[in-house]
């Protein structure tokens, strides 16, 4: 008990005393190396069905990919709900109400799982329909998608655990479980699609067993009481008040990903007017390439996260200046770090995915310039996750919609009228800036008035 009570006198140690660069790497790092890894599910999935199963079967996983980020939506509002409170809540010196929080989650998220895969299994036709996909794709979305979506229920689940485990100090347990996840997906789409020969199927099949293995190694965490969080004697029951507070602190992120889902059909759509079923493939490519490249600035971002949280809880409001300073210094090398190889590599980044020169060549322009402005991207992801770290529930909200709907919807609307499908790629540039400069504006005036505090 003693030696229990020792390491988490250390983590609070760490998260009020330690130099915010040095606490800011040490609580980042693993966690961009594990969101990357977290990355590879959504590009192993397409490499492997571009190059093993052909351009229709990633033009499937493109009328399905709405669901992807419903999924994910709702597994990153439990997740960093759920954080935010667990990370205050240990700030306040408050174990016990950690806990309650941490047992709420997961029993609500096996209930919401199994609702939401039982309705989008009800009506998962209309919805590739709906989401473009032509003749010669519907048959691949709804293979892949018919084990998908079943299976939703524990990719929430892998998102609750990982993010709270992050939440605790715990961020090297976190990139490991993720790494581990990422890497047995790889193996088993191999197994599945190259030596069974499952097709679609088979890559599907390799994400949620991925993903069920990850969940079983966070139940032995906190099963064998190796956390700071004792959830073993806690009342394993609902406390909804708990539950209305993960929603509410995790709704902007919610909303920020079903904003990529909206977005994600709004181009679908678009692109089955403007363009072509290979036009479809490139975006089945490209909506992936996206999620890849906000990965390692979601990682910086939920480092970032747990220690304003900490420190907001702390009554530090110094400390959660300084992380926010140091954080946009980070991501903005991060966000051009990635946008040499996206601006100068894009045929053979397209490549890794496809042979067909098609997809290839319609896919050099749109990966482009849909991805020119991303060192600034990670702007508006600190202040999404600034504003639900001190539990501003309404401005995380605002903000998390600001790049996906808000921003995007007038000229991607607008631009296509005149200049066809280029238009469509252009209005990724033109919503980033107007976003970084709004979000840095908020943000900036909410950190002067801590200060004033």
């Amino acid at each position: 008990m003693n030696n229990e009570r020792q390491v988490i006198l250390e983590k609070e140690r760490r998260f009020e005393h330690t130099p915010i660069p040095k606490l800011l790497l040490q609580m980042s790092l693993p966690m961009v190396f594990a969101m990357i890894v977290n990355g590879l599910y959504y590009l192993i999935d397409a490499v492997f069905v571009g190059k093993a199963v052909g351009g229709n079967a990633l033009g499937g996983l493109a009328a399905g990919f709405p669901i992807d980020m419903l999924v994910v939506a709702l597994g990153t509002m439990l997740g960093i709900g759920t954080s935010s409170i667990v990370s205050f809540k240990l700030g306040s010196h408050k174990k016990d109400e950690a806990a309650s929080a941490v047992i709420s989650a997961v029993l609500f998220t096996i209930i919401l799982g199994a609702f939401f895969s039982v309705i989008l299994m009800i009506f998962k036709t209309n919805i590739f329909h709906l989401f473009g996909a032509q003749k010669q794709l519907f048959e691949y979305a709804n293979d892949y998608y018919s084990v998908i979506i079943p299976g939703s229920v524990l990719v929430l689940l892998s998102f609750l655990g990982i993010n709270t485990v992050r939440a605790e100090g715990n961020a090297k347990l976190a990139a490991v479980v993720m790494f581990f996840g990422a890497l047995l997906n790889v193996f088993l789409n191999a197994l599945f699609i190259m030596v069974f020969d499952m097709g679609i199927a088979g890559a599907a099949w390799g994400t949620i067993v991925a993903r069920s293995i990850s969940v079983i190694i966070l139940i032995g965490y906190y099963g064998f009481n190796m956390s700071a969080i004792n959830l073993r004697s806690a009342n394993w029951r609902i406390n909804f008040i708990d539950v209305k507070r993960i929603i509410l602190i995790g709704i902007g992120s919610f909303l920020n990903q079903v904003g990529f889902s909206i977005l994600a059909a709004t181009v679908n759509i678009l692109l089955k007017k403007y363009g072509t079923a290979a036009d479809l493939s490139v975006y089945g490519v490209i909506s992936r390439i996206h999620i890849f490249i906000t990965m390692p600035l979601l990682g910086l971002a939920q480092g970032f996260h747990s220690i304003v949280g900490f420190n907001f809880g702390a009554n530090n409001y110094k400390r959660v200046s300084e992380t926010v300073k140091f954080s946009f210094i980070f991501s903005f090398f991060i966000g051009l770090f990635l946008s040499a190889f996206l601006v100068f590599m894009p045929q053979g980044i397209l490549g890794l995915f496809t042979n067909e020169q098609e997809v290839i060549q319609n896919g050099v322009y749109a990966l482009q310039i849909s991805t020119l402005m991303t060192p600034i991207i990670g702007l508006q992801i600190l202040a999404n996750f600034y504003f639900m770290a001190i539990h501003k529930p309404v401005k995380a909200m605002l903000v998390s919609l600001f790049r996906q709907v808000i921003f995007i919807m007038p000229p991607l609307v607008v631009l296509p009228l005149f200049l066809g499908k280029q238009g469509i790629w252009l209005s990724f540039p033109a919503a980033d800036v107007v976003t970084a400069t709004v979000s840095f504006i908020l943000l900036l005036r909410s950190v002067n008035l801590l200060k004033q505090n």
